[in-house]
């Protein structure tokens, strides 16, 4: 029960720091011919295997993978959203430095 109610914590938190990152530019914008779904099954697992806390959340418009830390909050955001073709793919992060360019090419790696 313990679980369940921090899962769903952690969810809810990641909800709510994620929309000031969402103002930002993205890092990475592209689209796909895969369902919001699809693209969420594949990206989702590759960035658990950079942070186990990731989680991915469905919205009504397709789907929100969001990577946290304790301490900083969100680290890595992507946004999945159906449109005619398949998907619009964003990802946000905090900061864009060389560190960062996994969370990029997984997600391109998905398109």
């Amino acid at each position: 029960m313990r679980i369940v109610i921090g899962a769903l914590a952690v969810a809810l938190l990641a909800g709510c720091s994620t929309s000031g990152l969402e103002q930002d530019k993205p890092v990475f914008s592209s689209q796909s011919k895969k369902t919001p779904q699809q693209f969420a099954r594949c990206l989702a697992p590759k960035w658990q295997e950079f942070n186990p806390s990731t989680s991915s959340i469905e919205t009504e418009a397709g789907y929100k993978i969001a990577a946290s830390a304790t301490f900083s909050g969100v680290v890595a955001l992507a946004v999945v959203e159906q449109v005619n073709t398949g998907s619009k793919v964003r990802v946000f992060l905090p900061m864009d430095w060389a560190g960062t360019s996994g969370w990029k090419d997984t997600a391109k790696a998905c398109i």
